[in-house]
């Protein structure tokens, strides 16, 4: 039955992410998207890479492989919109190198709980984001509903292992997400026309 789980997971935790990744090349926008926000989830996912190779558990460090190269993707295209800055990349960029191997030097609880308190927080620059802009055309609907089903996956699947670290950040995360798929889904409802020529 683990086994089941674990694939049933690693396939949401791989598909989750690239509705989004197709929405912000397809239409070649960043409408909606916290530059912030991904930085931190990037890091919190290397957290999660880690975590999983240190318990040895297939499922979660597969999964973050995959969004990371999809965040790094999405991370491409709102850095060419010129919303990040090169010095904010290189600085990511050695503060993820920095952890790699700090984090190989201890054991699987401190990084889970480091990974959850960056994974857990990294929604809410999003959620900001979100509140404040009008636009929210590279939104992916899609990808944030497939989102909401990982995480409740990985809720469900962290009970099953009697691993509390997995499910923690879910509890708080979900509402996050179904409240971002509401609000993006009425957005596109207002806002036909703009959705039809952009399309």
């Amino acid at each position: 039955m683990k086994a089941l789980f674990q694939i049933w997971c690693i396939t949401f935790g791989l598909a989750f992410i690239w509705p989004q990744v197709w929405r912000a090349v397809r239409h070649d926008t960043s409408h909606g998207i916290s530059p912030f926000g991904l930085m931190h989830s990037l890091v919190g996912s290397a957290l999660w890479l880690t975590y999983g190779l240190l318990e040895g558990d297939v499922a979660i460090w597969f999964s973050n492989v995959s969004f990371i190269v999809a965040q790094s993707i999405i991370i491409s295209v709102v850095y060419r919109h010129g919303k990040i800055p090169r010095a904010v990349l290189i600085q990511v960029g050695a503060a993820l190198a920095a952890l790699a191997l700090l984090l190989t030097q201890v054991s699987a609880t401190p990084v889970g709980f480091v990974a959850i308190a960056i994974s857990g927080s990294s929604i809410v620059p999003q959620l900001i984001h979100v509140i404040r802009t009008e636009n929210l055309h590279g939104i992916s609907i899609s990808s944030y509903l497939l989102t909401i089903v990982n995480c409740s996956s990985w809720l469900l699947y962290g009970f099953y292992v009697k691993d509390p670290m997995v499910s923690a950040q879910n509890f708080f995360a979900i509402p996050i997400f179904v409240y971002i798929t509401v609000k993006a889904a009425r957005w596109r409802t207002a806002n036909p026309d703009y959705v039809a020529t952009t399309a």
